[in-house]
């Protein structure tokens, strides 16, 4: 009975360090914010020395931890990897330059955490747009900052209301493949009746 006990005690202690955990990170978020301006665009982000730490270079081992937010649907993106060699023993200034798309968040030897917004629909999403011929296709994020045509259609977006051609340029989302279908079976309906 006794060795029963035990393992119910673990379980119990392993489930409240992943809540304490989960509650940690949820009220400690990594990412550095960012100011706006009257006009509403986002400004420099705060400086380098506030996450920069004196001496401490890149180890072997190192986890990265990049978040991408996609700003076209709210949502984002953790990705844990490991410092390639071509970082490792580099400081923050040359780390910041390594990864000159990114704002690094927090900087150790052992970890870094670093975040980026990204103009796009995240890769849960399917979108309808526009390609560089002017037809309407299916696009889906696979690349996580570039979108991928995983469907092309004939049908040209210059047939379409004007509004709606403005609206696909900047690509409409959908959380379903099937849902962006739909919407694309309603364009060609448009389409034809014009």
């Amino acid at each position: 009975m006794k060795p029963f006990r035990f393992t119910r005690i673990l379980k119990a202690l392993a489930i409240l360090f992943a809540a304490l955990t989960v509650f940690f990170w949820a009220n400690h978020p990594a990412k550095a914010p960012v100011d706006k301006d009257i006009s509403g665009a986002a400004t420099d982000p705060p400086p380098a020395a506030s996450v920069s730490r004196q001496g401490e270079r890149v180890a072997s081992g190192c986890e990265i931890v990049q978040t991408m937010g996609f700003t076209r649907c709210g949502h984002s993106v953790t990705r844990r990897i490991e410092a390639p060699e071509s970082v490792l023993g580099a400081d923050f200034s040359a780390a910041q330059a390594y990864y000159a798309l990114w704002q690094i968040d927090s900087f150790s030897g052992g970890h870094i955490a670093m975040s980026r917004e990204i103009p796009l629909f995240c890769p849960m999403h399917t979108v309808v747009s526009v390609n560089d011929a002017g037809n309407v296709v299916l696009c889906q994020n696979v690349y996580g900052d570039g979108m991928a045509v995983v469907e092309a259609t004939e049908l040209s977006a210059a047939r379409l209301e004007r509004d709606l051609r403005e609206e696909l340029l900047l690509g409409v989302g959908f959380d379903t493949k099937e849902e962006a279908e739909a919407y694309l079976a309603g364009l060609r309906g448009k389409a034809a009746a014009e």
